[in-house]
């Protein structure tokens, strides 16, 4: 009980100061003590939710960024004729959600688009599924990543005239992945350690240097279509 109310008391400051501010911004209608005291409940409550659910998203968000500086320090080891574009971004239109590339690399093995997680426990994939430590993910990253290279893929083609594929990566960074290199649905899944073998081994038809800086030109473009 003492440790409860450590930590809420906070919270009970701040909905008191708020209720006060608001009451005097709005004194009617009028409220008696059962009123005011079940709305002091319900507004400590939600301060309370509040900034649980914010610090539980800004963990994430640190999180995600810490694997994805990993990852784009580990591209910058590609050799020469590879080009890497970090956090593209792709807004349709006001009514749809953008939609977020982590890394995308183009060489002569191919279009690569890298979806980044940072997951510390055991990842397994069974049944077209991804599990991490044995529960399946509130978002399925085999379904993100293939939508984001899906949708890459669409602009590329419209853009170029011609049907190329965009290979999506699904890269685990500090969780523990059997052999370090798998695959389903059409997604390679592999280890931050066996990324660089990924992209640098051809998943089809080389591409020639005309259809990379064709590519390249309409990366460029959205890369500077972002700042």
């Amino acid at each position: 009980m003492a440790g409860l109310l450590r930590v809420a008391w906070p919270f009970s400051l701040i909905a008191l100061g708020s209720g006060y501010l608001l009451r005097a911004a709005w004194p009617y209608p009028p409220l008696n003590n059962t009123m005011v005291g079940a709305a002091f409940l319900a507004l400590a409550g939600g301060l309370a939710w509040s900034f649980t659910a914010g610090r539980e998203r800004l963990q994430s968000f640190i999180k995600g960024a810490r694997g994805e500086e990993w990852v784009a320090r580990t591209l910058s080891f590609l050799p020469a004729g590879y080009r890497v574009y970090h956090g593209l971004t792709e807004n349709p239109g006001w009514w749809q959600q953008a939609i977020d590339y982590d890394h995308v690399v183009l060489g002569p093995t191919g279009l690569y688009l890298v979806e980044t997680k940072f997951w510390n426990g055991s990842i397994a994939v069974r049944d077209g599924r991804i599990r991490y430590d044995g529960q399946e993910p509130d978002r399925p990253p085999l379904s993100q990543v293939k939508t984001a290279a899906a949708d890459l893929r669409r602009q590329v083609v419209a853009a170029l005239q011609r049907d190329i594929d965009v290979q999506p990566v699904l890269c685990f960074v500090g969780g523990s992945l059997p052999d370090g290199l798998t695959g389903s649905s059409g997604v390679v899944i592999c280890s931050g350690d066996t990324l660089l073998d990924v992209l640098q081994e051809a998943q089809g038809p080389l591409w020639g240097k005309r259809l990379q800086e064709q590519a390249a030109q309409l990366l460029d473009t959205m890369m500077k279509g972002r700042r």
